[in-house]
């Protein structure tokens, strides 16, 4: 924390020296360092398998995803920082001769914070309003890691005969948290953190 703040602390005018206190203030000394609020240190983040499967004329994502998350993350969570998890699921029929044609693109996006006054984790879907409560971040990440009955396009749109190929992403953001004035000038910081597009053929 100290290297930090004396980055600050060198630098001409008063403006600067207020802003080193404002960070103190915001990080909180003996906490969570700025240049620390990472999501990634070796925890594995990625998707395991994904499928679609048919259920009342619907094709419905089931997938399973490894959500790591680095410690100094964990703990920017239960200094009150929330993170994001967005999945992006897109459908493209294939085509030899011309472009491929994009059919069906969803984004699910749930929002994980701490609330510290219950001790507990609240995990928002964004898409629907609905909340869930855990009483630690592993089950939490657990739930989430274990995608089941997510829509993602009708059956109808799906034709016998041509090919389609499905692709699944996850992406984890630190949000909030930190005034935006200072997440601009600490451009250093790793905010996000995404899997690569896990890629398979739909079959009819």
């Amino acid at each position: 924390m100290n290297r930090f703040v004396a980055a600050f602390d060198c630098s001409r005018g008063p403006p600067w020296r207020l802003l080193a206190v404002v960070v103190v203030c915001v990080l909180g000394a003996g906490t969570v360092r700025a240049d620390e609020i990472t999501l990634e240190d070796g925890a594995r983040f990625d998707v395991r398998s994904a499928f679609l499967e048919s259920a009342e004329h619907v094709y419905q994502l089931r997938a399973t995803l490894d959500l790591g998350l680095s410690r100094n993350a964990q703990q920017a969570l239960r200094e009150g920082v929330p993170i994001v998890l967005e999945l992006d699921i897109r459908v493209d029929r294939r085509r030899r001769l011309l472009p491929d044609e994009g059919v069906a693109l969803l984004v699910q996006r749930w929002q994980i914070h701490y609330h510290a006054l219950s001790e507990r984790y609240l995990v928002n879907n964004l898409n629907s309003g609905q909340q869930a409560s855990f009483s630690n971040l592993a089950s939490a990440l657990a739930e989430l890691s274990e995608v089941r009955g997510l829509p993602v396009i009708d059956e109808a749109l799906i034709e016998p005969g041509q090919r389609y190929e499905a692709s699944l992403k996850a992406v984890a953001t630190i949000e909030g948290g930190l005034p935006n004035a200072l997440r601009v000038m600490m451009f250093w910081i790793d905010w996000k953190r995404s899997t690569d597009w896990y890629t398979w053929t739909v079959r009819p």
